[in-house]
């Protein structure tokens, strides 16, 4: 439990709000919970930290993140188990909790609510549209950048109803084909997810799809909160023998920073010859 309050509070600090008069409060009273160890097994201290984490909800509303209302509630979570004869497994439970139930209605939404998504298209257009996996079109889907280009040319004629659509653009068939992959690997890894943190048959599983998903998604969808938070809440439902596990969500935590802040798929764009 010391380990992962100790990392949820460096993730609160790494990871705070963007205005300067929610981000400063949060960082200064989460660095004293990194200097006084004794604070971070507050109950009190926590509840204080739950007012600074959730107000910016009503403060930005309606446009936080949706892992900021995930982060508010872990920080709740944390003050209600500080307040029980049984801390530690209070912490568990909760984290699990926090994790199955976020995944079991990502599925829900995505799987069942949403016809767009379960038959390929939100990724057909994200891929086309959305920077950050321009770079995973060209290394698997088969786009160039004349392709990415021609369509952002097509959308904007599209919407300034200077041209027609679909007809100005030319989808190739490799983007299509990922699309389907992401659709179908997100759909199993999430709904696995859920499944393995909600029904105790799988928990063997729970930990390594975690971290698999930890290891994989945010390579491209560079949400390092979120990213940081679904780490972080692993690391606190570990029972004490799994150190190794401890270990690896540390190390997958890690990862994620890197992949924000190492051009590691346009590096292997260049060496392709891709550029």
């Amino acid at each position: 439990m010391e380990l992962a309050l100790r990392v949820l509070l460096l993730v609160l600090l790494l990871d705070a709000p963007l205005f300067w008069f929610q981000r400063v409060p949060l960082q200064i009273v989460c660095g004293l919970g990194l200097l006084w160890p004794a604070l971070a097994r507050d109950a009190r201290y926590w509840a204080g930290l739950t007012v600074l984490v959730g107000w910016p909800l009503f403060w930005n509303w309606p446009f936080s993140d949706n892992h900021d209302y995930l982060r508010a509630l872990t920080t709740l979570a944390v003050a209600l188990a500080l307040t029980t004869s049984a801390p530690e497994q209070a912490l568990r439970t909760s984290a699990r909790l926090l994790v199955g139930g976020t995944f079991f209605f990502a599925t829900l939404w995505k799987v069942v609510l949403s016809p767009d998504w379960i038959d390929g298209t939100f990724f057909r257009v994200t891929l086309l549209s959305d920077p950050r996996f321009h770079d995973l079109a060209v290394l698997v889907g088969g786009a160039s950048w004349e392709t990415l280009d021609a369509f952002d040319a097509a959308l904007t004629d599209f919407l300034t109803g200077a041209g027609g659509w679909p007809g100005a653009f030319v989808e190739p068939a490799g983007l299509y084909s990922l699309a389907l992959a992401l659709t179908a690997f997100t759909a199993l890894i999430e709904s696995g997810i859920a499944l393995a943190f909600l029904w105790p048959r799988l928990a063997r599983w729970r930990n390594w799809l975690l971290i698999a998903f930890g290891a994989t998604t945010f390579a491209f969808a560079t949400v390092r909160g979120f990213g940081f938070l679904l780490m972080t809440l692993g690391l606190a439902q570990c029972e004490d023998d799994e150190r190794r596990t401890r270990y690896a969500y540390v190390a997958t935590l890690f990862l994620i920073e890197a992949y924000r802040n190492v051009p590691w798929t346009r590096l292997l764009i260049d060496a392709l010859g891709l550029s």
